[in-house]
């Protein structure tokens, strides 16, 4: 429940498991050749992940202002293209702008450090229990409704195909 590896640490585990368990079994150049290209777009994509969310908020942040900006400088044209775009700008100019993303490592951080905090309330509820505290069957239930719903998402998260991905 308390390890949470990043993405970038899923993906560099296919990458090493690509080059030592996969590669050195392929004998058709062809069908490694794909292999090394899988590796490549995955290193890829490890590489666009750290900035991906930040770029899209500051992206869409940066398109509000330019569709507001283009409203502004047609203000008083009256043909029917500039009415769309004044109503487009209405609407879409009512969103407000995405906070950029804090760093993953932030989140991860206190995600575990939360984890971790949970996993000793868990033991001490346990403690709490074993002593004949009734209340401590009501904080069990709590804690169990949180996490059982997060193992459900994450196994269909990283179902693929009616396997879960994974070694051993």
């Amino acid at each position: 429940m308390n390890t949470t590896p990043n993405i970038d640490q899923l993906l560099e585990g296919v990458l090493i498991s690509l080059g030592t368990d996969v590669l050195p079994y392929v004998s058709n150049p062809k069908a490694a050749a794909t292999v090394q290209m899988m590796q490549s777009i995955l290193q890829g994509v490890r590489q666009v992940l750290p900035v991906v969310d930040q770029r899209l908020a500051e992206e869409h942040n940066a398109m509000l202002h330019v569709i507001a900006e283009i409203t502004a400088l047609l203000g008083g044209c009256d043909e029917v293209a500039a009415e769309r775009i004044r109503e487009r700008a209405a609407m879409i100019g009512a969103e407000p702008e995405l906070p950029i993303p804090l760093p993953r490592e932030v989140v991860a951080d206190a995600h575990r450090a939360v984890g971790n905090a949970l996993t000793a309330t868990m033991i001490d509820l346990d403690e709490l229990q074993r002593a004949g505290v009734a209340a401590a069957d009501d904080g069990l239930a709590v804690l169990r409704a949180h996490v059982g719903p997060r193992v459900v998402r994450d196994t269909h998260t990283i179902l693929v195909g009616n396997a879960l991905l994974g070694r051993g």
